[in-house]
């Protein structure tokens, strides 16, 4: 079995990330979404389900989810972290995706939190196999890094580093360091997106997540006395626009085949 790049994080990441007040206001506002477009009872599929964070939340409510990950480790923690609800657990790679999982029947919905979707650099494969998973009328969620950020511009330039600063641009993607290993890390654009999706899928909501907020590997900033994190917090909950956050919350229905 081929090394997933988050095995090497597996063991720290909810330490890192999950646990944070950062990683609360942010995720809470996914839930938000989720918990509305998702009613107890529903069936979902999850993509990128990391340490199964976002897997318990649903499953606790009630929620029916199949989460998916590359990475074994991830896996493994998450499979701990659900045991006794209602959740299975398979592992998948997004570029390759089996044949196996078209017989899982139709889902409500699909979702995908904090840029897992992020490793691919064409969406055709899985729109084609969501396009037969998810039921008619179903929705999309999906949290990907946008292409612009304002937090992670202004902070590299004002630190003399341009090349950091601008890196979302590059059409080709950028290598980015997970733990000790290192992957191919890609930005579309939300004109992309919808050219990805369409017809299979209609873009019904998008909003910015993180525009006052950090990106996480500036998470030791909002634990600063001075940063007014609960300002901040207050403010990306109610900013519907500009699309300058780390992530960007896009949403799709299912268009009647």
């Amino acid at each position: 079995m081929s090394t997933a790049p988050f095995d090497s994080a597996a063991t720290d990441y909810d330490a890192a990330f999950t646990n944070t007040p950062l990683a609360h206001a942010l995720r809470s506002r996914v839930w938000q979404r989720l918990d509305t477009l998702f009613p107890p009872g529903s069936r979902v599929f999850e993509l990128a389900c990391g340490t199964g964070e976002d897997a318990r939340h649903l499953a606790a409510r009630g929620v029916r989810v199949f989460a998916t990950d590359h990475s074994e480790a991830m896996l493994k923690v998450a499979r701990q972290k659900c045991a006794g609800l209602p959740v299975e657990f398979a592992r998948l790679d997004l570029h390759h995706l089996e044949v196996g999982i078209l017989d899982l029947g139709f889902f409500d919905g699909a979702f995908s939190n904090f840029g897992g979707l992020n490793a691919l650099s064409n969406f055709q494969l899985l729109v084609s196999n969501l396009h037969r998973l998810v039921k008619p009328g179903g929705r999309l969620l999906f949290v990907l890094m946008g292409r612009w950020c304002a937090w992670e511009i202004f902070w590299h330039l004002a630190h003399g580093d341009a090349r950091t600063a601008l890196r979302r641009l590059q059409r080709g993607g950028v290598v980015a360091q997970v733990g000790a290993a290192a992957m191919m890390v890609y930005y579309p654009s939300t004109a992309e997106l919808c050219r990805a999706f369409a017809p299979h899928f209609r873009l019904v909501r998008v909003r910015p997540l993180g525009n006052f907020l950090p990106p996480s590997y500036l998470e030791p900033l909002t634990r600063c006395w001075w940063f007014p994190f609960r300002l901040f917090a207050s403010l990306d909950a109610q900013l519907l626009w500009p699309l300058w956050a780390d992530h960007t919350i896009y949403e799709w229905v299912r268009e009647a085949p």
